[in-house]
């Protein structure tokens, strides 16, 4: 004997879900520009890649099951409309205080009475969904964190069509108060000297949250492309991300210098690193741990 919910129900469920992770991602893009902190910075653009990869999960689960994903009920519709209206610390508030726990709250409800053998693609599904959405709320606590609804669920889905707005063009991203702004020379080519390989590798970090935020960016800005052109912008942020945070880490722990300690050009596309793993500078420069690092930066960038 059968348990669990049937498949329209399970549709109507996913797509509820799905609504929610779709709003995540194009506002998290929208503001990650925005945000000034880089650690905050860091943690939407991996928060983003999960929630991008989920949803187009639940995408695919939704029209496997003959289903449409529909439009959010009047009720999920103002929420989201709050959070689309919300400025970036707002945003941040009801993204992590709400949304994320109003789905925690749905996907443990559903968890509890899945089919695990009738509906074991959805049980690894939500499993994977529900831990990666409590670590986040976890990675970004918000105050008073509460689910808005007994069920996210259970709510009827809506008619009609629901357009994602974009947010309006901003003069340039935000960076932490301590980091000034000012034109920057970029180095041609990596330096020999220590103290100029510091200010590359600041220089570096800072054009790798620059690709972030245009990733993001042309996320926000084009909502209705595929999704899966949103997941591919989503991964492209998450790796440049990474970049920023291994060389914030290679500064602090093998460079001596630190975020901030020197100016950052928001105009500047940063240092060309083609060609680098059969350069002469590489072989010049031996087995440095900067070398290790662009090693790999520049083997995910291929």
């Amino acid at each position: 004997m059968t348990t669990g919910y049937d498949v329209d129900v399970s549709a109507v469920r996913l797509a509820n879900y799905l609504h929610v992770l779709r709003e995540l991602v194009h506002r998290s893009c929208g503001h990650l520009a925005l945000e000034p902190r880089f650690e905050i910075k860091a943690l939407l653009g991996d928060h983003v890649f999960d929630d991008a990869r989920a949803a187009a999960k639940l995408l695919r689960r939704v029209e496997a099951f003959g289903a449409s994903p529909g439009t959010p009920s009047p009720e999920l519709a103002e929420l989201l409309d709050r959070a689309a209206r919300a400025g970036t610390q707002e945003y941040l508030e009801i993204a992590y205080g709400e949304l994320k726990p109003t789905l925690i709250a749905a996907l443990s409800i559903h968890l509890r009475s899945i089919d695990p053998l009738l509906d074991e693609p959805g049980l690894r599904m939500l499993t994977q969904l529900l831990h990666r959405q409590e670590r986040h709320v976890a990675e970004l606590p918000a105050d008073g964190a509460h689910a808005v609804f007994d069920d996210l669920g259970a709510l009827a889905l809506g008619t009609g069509e629901r357009r994602l707005t974009v947010m309006p063009p901003f003069e340039r991203p935000a960076r932490d108060a301590f980091v000034e702004i000012a034109p920057t020379p970029v180095p041609d080519d990596v330096p020999l000297d220590l103290e100029q390989q510091k200010r590359f590798a600041h220089a570096l970090m800072n054009a790798k949250l620059l690709a972030a935020e245009r990733a993001a960016r042309s996320s926000h800005e084009q909502p209705d492309m595929p999704w899966d052109a949103h997941v591919d912008l989503a991964r492209h942020g998450w790796d440049a991300i990474r970049h920023a945070e291994v060389l914030d880490r290679l500064m602090a722990t093998e460079l001596g210098c630190h975020w901030g300690d020197y100016p950052v050009d928001l105009s500047a596309s940063g240092p060309r690193l083609d060609g680098w793993r059969g350069s002469e500078r590489r072989r010049e420069l031996g087995e440095v741990p900067l070398v290790r690092v662009l090693d790999y930066l520049t083997a995910d960038e291929r």
